[in-house]
């Protein structure tokens, strides 16, 4: 199987509770991006997103380890979920965020 749709998921104080979404088409492939501050908005994406054939997700560093296990069990291995990381070093500079 080749990976053609990809989904990204941004939460983040500031964006509507009920989400944004964009999809940036390519050739063969196609990335949609959804962001918003509210949990469960990204679940009820998440679940759309499989259910309009998305292959994989990924989240943005927004989300605390809850988020990610409830998006992980509300997809239900159905897709893989993957989250965005950062070594020591860069963990470091993000903490002037908060």
């Amino acid at each position: 199987m080749v990976l053609r749709k990809y989904a990204f998921l941004i939460k983040a104080k500031g964006y509507p509770p009920g989400g944004l979404r964009t999809t940036l088409p390519g050739d063969g492939f196609s990335s949609t991006i959804f962001a918003s501050g509210d949990i469960d908005a990204l679940v009820a994406e998440a679940l759309a997103l499989v259910a309009e054939g998305i292959q994989l997700i990924e989240l943005g560093g927004g989300f605390s380890d809850e988020d990610f296990a409830r998006l992980q069990d509300a997809v239900a291995g159905a897709v893989p979920v993957g989250r965005v990381g950062f070594d020591d070093k860069n963990a470091a500079l993000l903490k002037r965020f908060r």
